[in-house]
């Protein structure tokens, strides 16, 4: 049967800036003290920011403006991740069947599916724009390109960019739009695909399962505004994903006649503390794999799509699954929507 390996994966940040030092800039405003309030409590030491907001402050910002300039850096993040991740997994751009990118904060055609003639891959390589989905969206992006490569049986990239600094929102400020200053960070993250049978070691991509909560589709929600992309992130996202996400993760578990001791890390999506907390008690997961969470986290913040990506980096890199054995991805984001997906070391 065929296969597909991820034999690559690339997590790329533009400069970091310290937390604590971005609250200062909104200590005039109404609302800075919350602003301040929530950088404390986050667990978020630096985050990646392609608009320094001290050399140049983009609040007050137009959308068009913001989508531009969006657009600009992204591209450049995107082609350090790629080129890292090609790099490494051995590959030439020219080698490369199937580009597909994922951003929710990214908008134009074309848009980061023009990287693939700038990078040299060749003119009939095929790509696919997808997005906006959110923080989950790195998981059925991975997806597709496994039945891509399945059927073609040639090498693909995924591409997965969000950039926050350039939508950040005008005071004043509430302690929810405090979270979403706080929390966002910008990334990049690249993975290399290669049908399964070439000798490659990774990770062979098994099985995903999606769940929607359509009752909370209220409580996270990213919107094109006048003053750029609008984070809507209710206090209560973290119980939702609680209550719900035992119901994916076993029934994936359960159609491959696993469970949880068989399991040897979980990349869990680093949407915040008190949600790899939450997931973390009612899932029973082991600290070791939530470390990696917490650790991207703090030096990143959430990067949306990226960020589970740069855990299961992480993971890989500190403990690569052995052939045969199974480690759980697992994303959280608008809808509500829980996304999880089987691996299997190759």
């Amino acid at each position: 049967m065929p296969s597909t390996r991820i034999v690559e994966i690339s997590f790329c940040a533009p400069p970091l800036v310290r937390t604590e030092e971005f609250a200062k800039l909104f200590a005039a405003d109404v609302g800075g003290d919350d602003v301040a309030r929530v950088v404390r409590n986050s667990a978020i030491d630096t985050k990646g920011m392609a608009v320094n907001p001290f050399a140049e402050d983009p609040r007050w910002w137009p959308t068009s403006v913001r989508m531009d300039r969006g657009l600009l850096e992204a591209r450049a993040l995107a082609t350090e991740a790629i080129t890292l991740a090609l790099g490494r997994a051995g590959l030439r751009p020219d080698e490369i069947g199937f580009l597909a990118t994922v951003t929710t904060t990214t908008h134009s055609a074309p848009g980061l599916d023009a990287l693939a003639p700038a990078l040299g891959m060749r003119d009939d390589t095929a790509t696919l724009s997808l997005g906006p989905m959110g923080c989950y969206a790195a998981l059925p992006a991975l997806s597709a390109c496994r039945d891509w490569v399945e059927t073609h049986r040639r090498p693909a990239v995924l591409l997965a960019v969000d950039l926050f600094s350039p939508h950040l929102q005008p005071p004043p400020y509430d302690k929810e739009k405090a979270v979403c200053l706080t929390l966002f960070g910008d990334g990049a993250a690249a993975v290399v695909l290669t049908p399964g049978g070439d000798g490659a070691h990774g990770m062979e991509i098994v099985d995903t399962r999606q769940l929607t909560v359509p009752a909370h589709a209220d409580d996270l929600q990213v919107h094109v505004a006048d003053l750029g992309m609008y984070i809507r992130l209710a206090p209560t996202m973290p119980e939702v994903v609680a209550a719900a996400v035992r119901g994916p993760v076993d029934a994936l578990l359960a159609r491959h006649r696993l469970d949880g001791s068989d399991i040897t890390w979980w990349a869990v999506h680093p949407g915040g503390r008190r949600i790899i907390d939450r997931v973390g008690e009612v899932c029973e997961l082991p600290e070791t794999s939530l470390a990696a969470s917490r650790a991207v986290m703090r030096d990143y913040g959430n990067t949306a799509a990226p960020a589970v990506l740069g855990v299961l980096e992480s993971l890989q890199k500190g403990r690569p699954l052995k052939r045969g054995e199974h480690g759980v991805a697992m994303a959280f984001g608008p809808g509500a929507t829980i996304c999880v997906m089987l691996l299997r070391g190759a």
